[in-house]
Order: structure tokens, then C-alpha cells, then sequence
């Protein structure tokens, strides 16, 4: 690897004797061990120093910081400027690529956060080399392709400011580039980003309205008293109101939790000229004079979540204490200070940023309104059975594969109520479990939307006539539906295909899996010892025979697609 200013930090995850996780660094700089500016790192776990360089074995997370300045040498930098366009886009890319592969096969399935940076080759006209920009491109796409996590370092100094991160003497005196001040703000960027990878991003933002969405109250000022859309703090709200559509955009359901009169908050949505966001954009709603943590549990029954899926932002510190006190579950925003910076604390905050976009995040808002249409539809149907034969239920089984990758580390990160055995695996892990097993998601449509992806299956071999369900969770947006049956009923169908006839199905109690467990107890399963403890984690195993015909309820409802 060539030489230059490397930082290499490993994350050894907690076991149940040791609760606090250990950070390890090691440099090749002389500014590392025992300095204060690291103590944002602190906060997350206990720190530790390792001899400079040294590569940090875990099988859990690892962070690499890479200065490019240092890291590419001078010929090579002189070379790439004197090649043509397309030669020198082959040579960066070769450069990269022999950088970047022997860390996938160093950390294994382990998470990876790596950043770059160029520290000193800018000028106040711009990057010294003219290459520099075209490298920045092929770095963030070399990382996507080994499947690492970019820290966006370029964005951290844009954002902090050159001259307030970068120290030129000490990137003499220490070979360190940064600042103490940059160190500080370098350590607090990588928690931040670090604690948004372990924690499932938030599903739900839950919005005040007065003095949050508009300047004013509305019960006193009136709709057109507001301050919104007009010039100075009115913008401001309207910036606001444009950040919350951003994460709108990306599959963030938007709530509002407001101590009003409904009438009064919907004239807003319906008649004021100048709002940006509209009632369709709401999928739930708790506007009363109950308390704010009540209406949060409201909310969160109304989208059949819990708590912990729920990212409070409010404007009164009282309000954010209330919740605080009394749903500890929900994440409550301590907004900045200064109103101004309230729509670029918004867009960037980490607890919204899922680690993978997909086509099912664009589909959710169309789909929680959809359940709302079904619910509707089911009080009046003249019962269950008419209810889920008039649905047009439309299910389909697919292969782990690229285009569908992402989608499958989201259901297995993120789904909790119906999740039989919690297992949380990202990407690597699936594509490692699917080489040996067989990774399935399906799809479902019915009459009122199209859902996209909201099943995840796992197969794993035990012997010759022997399979595990490893794991089976489904999207809390298609349950009451019967699809646990249908997906089921397709495994069944898979295994006996390639001669299987005993099914053991793994299972563990979490936070919220009970519905799971509630199916689980309609299945004609016995419990079993665990076929490999040293494999397998799962609380409990169960086991169903594939020999004799297996009825389950609900599949005449069902079109395989």
C-alpha cells in the first residue's frame, strides 16, 4: 500500500461481559495517542492505542482515513497530469482499485467507513491538479462498488472550513495535517456518521406545527397572520418545510404532532398560498390538547410502528422534555440555536439517512396511503374472507441479486414485528449466506398499490434432507394479510423441489416480534435442540415435516406473479 498520513480505527462490538464497546487507533502520525481532540470517539466507547500502522484485526467495523496529498506520490501525480482524459481515467481507476481490494479481504464481512481528502493541493483558485475532481468521482464510485461506506471528507471540510481543520505545521512538525480543532470536528463527523450506520434509520419525522412549519401560532394569529413564505423568517419556514419534503422524497413518512385545533391546522395544508408541503403528504396526524408524548403513541398506532421508528422535532423545549421523560423510545431533536440553520440541520440529520435508497422507499408514502384505503375498505366488507378476496392479492418470489441487494440488507436491518429470529445482516453477510443457502424476497400488489419488495426469506442447508429457515421477516405495511402463509407455502415448495422433507425454523424474542411468535403458534412445528450452536444463534428451533402435505390458511387468496 503506498505510504503517507493513514488513520485505521477498529470497532470490537460489546459481548455480554464487557458492555462498552473498544475503539483501537493507529497512525502514521505523531499526534494520536492520549490527544484530547479524539474524545468525541469517547462517548462511543472505550479508546484505546495500537503501534502506528498497524492494521487492527475485528470482525466488526473499520474506519480508514486516507490524505490523498501524502498518499499519492509526486511522479504519479506528475504522470496522471500529462496523460490524455481517457488514459488517465484507466490509470486512477487501476490506483484505486489495488488500494481499495485487499481491504475487502482484510475486513471480511465487517462494516468498512472509509474517507479521502486532499488537504493542501488547493489553491484559492481551485484544485492544483487538474485531475483532482475526476479522482474525487472515481473514489466514491470504487467505494460503492467494494460495497465500503464514504465518510464524504471533502464535505466535512467544505462544511467546517479549510482553514479551520488544516494546520501546516503540523503536518511538518507531526505529519499530521489537521488542526486540533480539525481533529475535534474530524472525530465528532465520524461518530456521527458511525452511530447512523449501527442505529436503523428513523421511519417517521414527527413535526410541531406552530413556530415549526410557520412562524406564529394560528389560533391567534389567524392564517393570514403566519409567517411563512414571506421575505426573511418566512423564507426560512418555507426552507424548512422544503427539508422535510426532501426526506418525503426518500420514503420518510411525515407526522404531525401539534396542540391545536384540527380545523385550524388543515386550513394551513389546504388554503395558505405559500406552504410547501400539502395534506397528502401527511400520514398520520395527532392534533389535540393531549399531551405530545400521547400523541406520538397515536401516531405510532396509526402507522403500526413502534416508538423507536418515530424523529420528534419541535420548537419548545418543554414539549422536547415531555416526550423525553415519557417515550424514551422516540428520538427528540434539539434543534440549533439559531432558527437559521434549522433547514441544513434537517436535511442532514444522520437518524433519517438510510445506508441504502431503494425503489421501495419512493413506493412507501404510496403505500401507507393505500393501507388507509384498505382499512376502509375492510370495515365494509361483511368479512375477512371477503376483505382478502377482493384485494387482488398479487405475490411474487425473487432471488437475491444487484438489483434487489439493497432492498434485502433494509428489510433485515430494519423489520422488527414481523422478524422471526432478529438476525440483522447487511449486505455482505446476504451475499455470503446466499453463495452456500438461498436468500428469496417477494413482492406483493393489490388493488390499491403496488408495495414493491416487503418480504425477506432465508434458507440455509443442514444436511442433504434438512433445511434451516434462518430468517423470515415481512414489512409491517402488508401484514393481516396472510402473506406469512403464501411465503411459507413458496419455501415449502422450493425445498421439496431439490429433495428437502424437514424444515426447522429458527426463532428469537425481541423488541416487538410478537406477531411473529403469534404466527409461529398456528404452525404444526415441534421444538427442537439447535442443529449447531456454534453456527447458529437463534433462541429457539422448531421443526415441521415436508412429508406429508402442510395446510396453511390464506393461499386461495393469493396469484403467484
Amino acid at each position: 500500500m503506498p505510504d503517507g498520513h493513514e488513520y485505521n480505527a477498529a470497532v470490537n462490538k460489546p459481548c455480554l461481559r464487557n458492555a462498552v464497546p473498544t475503539i483501537t487507533l493507529a497512525s502514521n502520525v505523531f499526534l494520536m495517542p492520549g490527544n484530547a481532540a479524539w474524545y468525541p470517539l469517547t462517548l462511543m466507547g472505550t479508546l484505546e492505542h495500537a503501534p502506528q500502522g498497524v492494521w487492527q484485526a475485528t470482525s466488526d467495523e473499520h474506519i480508514v482515513i486516507w490524505c490523498w496529498d501524502d498518499l499519492i506520490d509526486h511522479d504519479c501525480r506528475c504522470h496522471w497530469s500529462l496523460l490524455d482524459d481517457s488514459s488517465r481515467k484507466l490509470a486512477i481507476d487501476e490506483w484505486l482499485q489495488a488500494l481499495l481490494a485487499p481491504m475487502r479481504r482484510e475486513v471480511g464481512d465487517g462494516l468498512m467507513l472509509i474517507g479521502g481528502c486532499f488537504v493542501h493541493a488547493n489553491a484559492l483558485s481551485g484544485p492544483v491538479y487538474e485531475w483532482q475532481t475526476e479522482f474525487e468521482q472515481a473514489f466514491t464510485r470504487q467505494l460503492e462498488a467494494h460495497d465500503f461506506h464514504a465518510l464524504h471528507l471533502d464535505h466535512w471540510l467544505a462544511e467546517k472550513g479549510r482553514s479551520q481543520c488544516v494546520d501546516s505545521r503540523n503536518r511538518y512538525l507531526f505529519s499530521c495535517p489537521f488542526s486540533m480543532s480539525g481533529l475535534a470536528s474530524l472525530a465528532s463527523w465520524i461518530a456521527a456518521r458511525l452511530q447512523a450506520l449501527r442505529a436503523p434509520a428513523r421511519k417517521v419525522l414527527v413535526l410541531d406545527c406552530d413556530n415549526t412549519l410557520w412562524g406564529g401560532v394560528i389560533g391567534e394569529e389567524g392564517l393570514h397572520g403566519l409567517k411563512l413564505g414571506q421575505d426573511g423568517v418566512g423564507k426560512l419556514f418555507q426552507a424548512f418545510q422544503r427539508a422535510a419534503d426532501y426526506w418525503y422524497q426518500r420514503g420518510v413518512l411525515l407526522a404531525l404532532c401539534s396542540k391545536n385545533h384540527p380545523d385550524d391546522v388543515w386550513q394551513v395544508f389546504e388554503h395558505h398560498a405559500a406552504m410547501c408541503l400539502g395534506r397528502a403528504h401527511i400520514a398520520a396526524s395527532a392534533i389535540s390538547w393531549e399531551s405530545k408524548s400521547a400523541g406520538l403513541v397515536h401516531i405510532a398506532q396509526q402507522l403500526n410502528l413502534g416508538l423507536d421508528a418515530l424523529l420528534f422535532w419541535d420548537d419548545s423545549p418543554t414539549e422536547r422534555a415531555e416526550v423525553r421523560a415519557n417515550c424514551p423510545q422516540v428520538e427528540v431533536v434539539e434543534p440549533p440555536t439559531e432558527i437559521w440553520s434549522w433547514p441544513d440541520a434537517l436535511l442532514t440529520h444522520p437518524s433519517l439517512r438510510s445506508r441504502t435508497l431503494t425503489r421501495e422507499d419512493v413506493l412507501r408514502q404510496h403505500s401507507y396511503q393505500a393501507l388507509k384505503e384498505s382499512e376502509a375498505w375492510r370495515q365494509q366488507s361483511r368479512s375477512d374472507s371477503d376483505f382478502l378476496a377482493s384485494l387482488q392479492l398479487q405475490a411474487g418470489l425473487h432471488p437475491l441479486g444487484p438489483d434487489n441487494l439493497g432492498r434485502a440488507e433494509q428489510l433485515a436491518l430494519k423489520t422488527n414485528q414481523f422478524n422471526l429470529s432478529c438476525q440483522r445482516y447487511d449486505k455482505a453477510a446476504l451475499q455470503h449466506i446466499a453463495a452456500t443457502g438461498q436468500v428469496w424476497l417477494a413482492s406483493l400488489t393489490d388493488r390499491f398499490a403496488d408495495h414493491g419488495l416487503v418480504g425477506l426469506c432465508i434458507v440455509r442447508p443442514i444436511d442433504k434432507h434438512c433445511a434451516l429457515l434462518d430468517s423470515l421477516a415481512l414489512s409491517c405495511r402488508v401484514l393481516s394479510r396472510g402473506m406469512e402463509y403464501w411465503l411459507l407455502a413458496q419455501i415449502i415448495a422450493e425445498l421439496r423441489k431439490v429433495g428437502v422433507t424437514r424444515l426447522l425454523i429458527a426463532a428469537s424474542h425481541c423488541e416487538r416480534n410478537q406477531p411473529a411468535w403469534q404466527w409461529l403458534l398456528t404452525l404444526p412445528v415441534v421444538e427442537v435442540p439447535n442443529p449447531d450452536p456454534a453456527v447458529f444463534s437463534q433462541q429457539h428451533f422448531l421443526a415441521m415435516s415436508l412429508d406429508d402435505a402442510v395446510t396453511l390458511p390464506c393461499l386461495e387468496y393469493y396469484h403467484h406473479v
